[in-house]
């Protein structure tokens, strides 16, 4: 049975979010590239003959009025830009509750864990927000358990994402509960992912390195980022670059002044930083996901870094 989901957009909304989220359901829910709607379905629900701005400037017509929720299985909220005066109009707000009074499960891609917040919706639930937004969004929403530590959240019928691509990866979980994980990965192939990432991956926490201009410099940065768990030796990082290990590191030594794994564990100490900042997640665990093989390694090495143990720097946040 085809599995039908709306669409629901604030104004200025972010349109990669949207087009990950519907083209994971159209490359997984049919045979080939053929985009025919088979296991999955979607309307853009809204006034028709009224474009909805996105916060690039490119603009999305509804496809179908707002109607009834119940002529749907899933409800899909859009955030944006947060600006004042972004709410949902009046009829897309009623759907919206309406939906939730249902039980229907409610999902919120990038900024729309606020528009969800906002109406009540996330309440006692664990919340994915976006590491820049997260202290706005817990300023704002205290009784909501947001967190920064994870791609994208799933609590009962509610789910939220931080943005960008972690909407093919949360729209990927969905395709595998409902279809198997083949096709969530055929998906993916598609779109040039090299996998689904799942629910504890941990966020990207911006950019350390700003000085950083060369391109082999910042490639090898985005792929420490992107394996911080699970480090990788730096024979492996230049072997994925096709440079070799010593032209890596005379790479960085130019550009940063320090080697690769020097930089490497920056980046590791800097997630931890974040996590211990804005999440509520236990020490170790923290440790583990910044890719550090014990407590006492993570302690004796964020010491080094910070002149404090994780401990101490969580404590003066609280």
């Amino acid at each position: 049975m085809t599995r039908r989901f709306a669409f629901i957009m604030v104004r200025d909304f972010t349109l990669s979010p949207l087009s990950l989220f519907i083209d994971t359901l159209r490359l997984a829910g049919d045979d080939g590239d053929r985009s025919r709607r088979v296991a999955f379905d979607w309307q853009v629900v809204g006034e028709r003959g009224l474009p909805i701005r996105s916060s690039c400037g490119v603009e999305v017509m509804p496809t179908r009025a707002v109607g009834a929720p119940e002529d749907y299985d899933e409800i899909v909220v859009v955030g944006g830009l947060l600006k004042a005066g972004h709410d949902l109009t009046a009829d897309k707000e009623e759907f919206l509750l309406r939906a939730a009074r249902l039980g229907m499960p409610v999902t919120g891609l990038c900024t729309a864990s606020f528009v969800l917040a906002r109406y009540g919706l996330l309440d006692s639930y664990r919340a994915c927000v976006s590491w820049f937004h997260i202290r706005d969004f817990r300023t704002s929403f205290p009784q909501v358990q947001a967190c920064a530590d994870s791609l994208y959240a799933i609590d009962r019928d509610r789910a939220t994402c931080a943005g960008g691509t972690g909407a093919a990866d949360l729209a990927g979980h969905i395709v595998a509960r409902h279809l198997g994980e083949r096709a969530a990965q055929k998906a993916a192939n598609i779109l040039v992912l090299d996998r689904i990432r799942g629910v504890r991956d941990p966020q990207p926490v911006g950019e350390l390195f700003p000085t950083a201009t060369h391109r082999m410099v910042k490639r090898a940065l985005l792929i420490m980022e992107s394996n911080l768990q699970e480090r990788l030796s730096m024979t492996e990082i230049a072997r994925r670059m096709r440079v070799s290990r010593r032209q890596l590191e005379r790479l960085f030594s130019l550009e940063l002044q320090i080697s690769p794994s020097a930089a490497y564990t920056a980046l590791r100490v800097h997630c931890a930083s974040t996590l211990l900042s804005t999440s509520d997640l236990q020490v170790a665990e923290i440790g583990f996901r910044s890719g550090f093989a014990n407590a006492g390694h993570f302690s004796r090495v964020f010491r080094q870094h910070t002149g404090q143990s994780p401990s101490e720097f969580r404590g003066r946040r609280e």
